[in-house]
This record gives structure tokens, sequence and C-alpha cells, in this order.
């Protein structure tokens, strides 16, 4: 088994290996994994369902997984079958995320437990699964996907917004610990992008909105679900590409923000709380 693994890494050593979670057909994901592909990489493409990944199948390029990132077991299982695949892991790309559209007051817990068990602890099932190879070779790059409204989080989407500064926190913190193992941590932050995002939000919010102290905030809680989604949004594979370019530079950048709303939300960051909230009062009808 030793033998075939370092025939393998022989065969393929000038071919990156990329493990991308959350490659559903639509999604932000899904177009990385295709960059990736198109980048010379072999690609570890994954999801809770294959079938979402249906159009990958049957291409060389792309290794399928089945993985849910709130499980244990499937992230363990899923890193092993890439190692017995292609004998190595390079890049991690943690991208699977969902997002929830609700005023904090009246968010269901469990709606609040879903998001964080899958966009901040599914990362981290999967960093702790990948590290001890990556560790073992003192090589590797972890990609963990944020999301720029953590800069200057406004209302109805607070969960979602806090999830990802807590994934960006972990990642500067991941950063720090794992240079000394010759491993590269990088924060994408996308801007508003063009996938998936806004209709399976739309679907949750319509599954759990009525409010009891909201309801003449009505029209801004449901514009917030696509807001991202709107005309001027970036196209997922835009976005994509960029990334690809800069996860594969010899020394990766520790942050990439790229996509529509990100100048803004990078000034909101540095602006006074008074004059964001006031911006946001404006704005998102609150």
């Amino acid at each position: 088994m030793a033998v075939a693994a370092s025939r393998r890494e022989d065969r393929d050593r000038d071919q990156p290996v990329v493990l991308v979670t959350g490659c559903s057909e639509g999604g932000i994901g899904h177009a990385m994994a295709r960059a990736f592909a198109a980048a010379g990489c072999a690609v570890v493409a994954t999801a809770r369902s294959r079938g979402s990944m249906r159009d990958l199948d049957g291409d060389p390029r792309f290794l399928l997984l089945e993985l849910d990132v709130r499980s244990d077991e499937s992230a363990r299982a899923a890193v092993a079958d890439a190692l017995r695949e292609h004998g190595r892991v390079d890049v991690l790309v943690n991208n699977a995320g969902i997002h929830l559209v609700a005023p904090l007051a009246e968010v269901p817990m469990e709606s609040f437990h879903q998001v964080f068990d899958t966009n901040v602890y599914g990362a981290m099932r999967l960093i702790q699964a990948v590290i001890p190879h990556m560790m073992e070779r003192r090589k590797g790059t972890i990609v963990n996907v944020g999301s720029i409204t953590a800069l200057a989080p406004g209302p109805w989407a607070g969960v979602y917004s806090a999830s990802k500064a807590a994934l960006h926190a972990l990642s500067d913190s991941l950063r720090v610990e794992l240079k000394s193992f010759g491993i590269n941590v990088m924060t994408v932050a996308p801007g508003g992008t063009k996938s998936n995002l806004g209709s399976s939000s739309a679907a949750k919010y319509d599954q759990m909105h009525e409010w009891k102290y909201y309801k003449k905030y009505e029209e801004g809680l449901r514009a917030r679900t696509d807001i991202s989604q709107g005309p001027g949004a970036t196209p997922a594979e835009e976005l994509a590409k960029k990334v690809v370019a800069s996860v594969l530079k010899k020394n990766p950048p520790a942050w990439f923000a790229y996509g529509q709303f990100s100048a803004i939300l990078s000034m909101l960051y540095y602006a006074p709380l008074w004059f964001r909230d006031y911006f946001y009062k404006l704005v998102m009808k609150c």
C-alpha cells in the first residue's frame, strides 16, 4: 500500500491535489473546483449529495465524494479517501456553508446552531482531519472561505455574519500556529457573488418568517435573502479564477477579498460605528 502511494505521488508530483467542500452545482465551490481543474490540479470535489455534482462525473480530473461537514466521521472519511486515491492533499478549501436571514431576537436556536455547525465547526472538522498529513509533509495550504459581510455586519443576517467572523478569527490564529509546520492559511472573503446562495436563503426564510416583533420589517428582511444576487453581482466563475490564481502562488496571500460590495464594506469596517449604523438604517430599512 505504501509503495502504491509512493508511485502515485511520483506520477503526480507536479499536479497539486485540492480538496474542495460544498461543490454543488450553481455554487462558488463548484466554480472553484472547475477553476482548480482548469489550472492543472487534481480535484477532490465534495458535497452532501454526489448527484448535486453530476456534471463533473466522468471527468478524470475530479474525484467526487459525498461529505457532510457536520459529521466528524464523514470529514475523516473524505480525507482518508482523498489520501488513498492521490497519496496527499496539498490544498484544502473550506467552502461549504449556509446562509440565514432572521432577526437575532427571534431566530430559532436550532437554526443558529445549524449555521455554526456548518460554517465554523464544519471547517474545523476538515482542518483537524487533514492537518496530521500536512504536518508530516511540512507542506500544505488551507483556504477558509469567509465573507466580506463579516467586516461590517449589518441587520438581518447576524447569525451568518457572526459565523464568518468566527471563521476569520480562527484563520488568523491558525495562520500563526501552523506557519512553523510549513502550512499556509488563507482567508477568502467574497463580496456579492452570483450563486445559488440567494435561492437557498430565500427558501429557508420562507420556512420561518412568521415574526412576532418584526412583521413591519418584512420587506427589508426578505430583500436581505438575495441582496448578493443583484445585477452587479460578481460571477462565481470570475471569483473562482481569481481565488485559484492566488492560492496556487508560491506564497499565497493571507487575505483575499473580491466581489460586489467589497469596497464599501471594507470602508465601513474603518468608519465610525455611528456612521455604519446610520448607513444600514437607510439602506436596510431597519
